[in-house]
């Protein structure tokens, strides 16, 4: 019944989006030379081959910028933020930090749907009494919408595949992740002619 009531409010809250996002009188678009900011917040859903954790999802917290190079590429940097587990003097937590790229399908649109890839390094962090900190790296491939709200802001959802690797006592480990998050952005500057 819990899922049942979860699925149905989220597609709630999507097909609500969706009317908002289709009533806005706003024709915005992505412009070559312009830069965006966006925050975004969501889920992650973990397996991995170091330590089993009491649940596979975990929340997620990420920033990134942009610099649109043309309409149709984005140059990104990110950061994200995972607390896995905290219980009984015990943290774990892992982030990344990075770079890649968005490729921006309809520009001018006020609904601009996207691929992106990224790298870049991963920290994952045991804490308890002490800390070890593993060192490695993560690429991820995803897609979402730039959802223009007003000409320069919006809401931007996103689904991407995570996979991070990082040393262990001499190995290499592993985790896949399939993140979800959901966000606001915000765009300025730009050249051309905003319709």
């Amino acid at each position: 019944m819990k899922k049942f009531v979860k699925n149905a409010i989220s597609g709630l809250c999507v097909a609500a989006l969706f009317l908002l996002i289709m009533s806005a009188p706003v024709q915005a678009q992505v412009l070559a030379h312009s830069g965006d900011i966006a925050g975004n917040v969501g889920y992650i859903h973990e397996s991995n081959d170091v330590i089993t954790l009491p649940s596979a999802n975990h929340a997620v917290y990420a920033i990134n910028g942009g610099y649109n190079v043309t309409p149709h590429v984005t140059v990104i940097g990110e950061w994200a933020y995972g607390p896995l587990y905290s219980s009984g003097g015990m943290t774990m937590k892992a982030q990344i930090y990075g770079g890649g790229a968005r490729f921006n399908l309809t520009p001018d649109k006020k609904l601009v749907p996207y691929g992106l890839v990224t790298f870049g390094g991963d920290r994952f962090t045991i804490s308890s009494g002490g800390s070890e900190t593993f060192d490695g790296y993560y690429f991820t491939v995803g897609g979402g919408a730039s959802c223009y709200l007003g000409k320069h802001w919006g809401v931007r959802p996103e689904f991407r595949y995570v996979r991070t690797e990082f040393g262990v006592s001499g190995t290499n480990e592993y985790a896949n992740t399939v993140a979800v998050t959901g966000g606001v952005f915000y765009q300025w500057g730009g050249t051309g002619k905003k319709k």
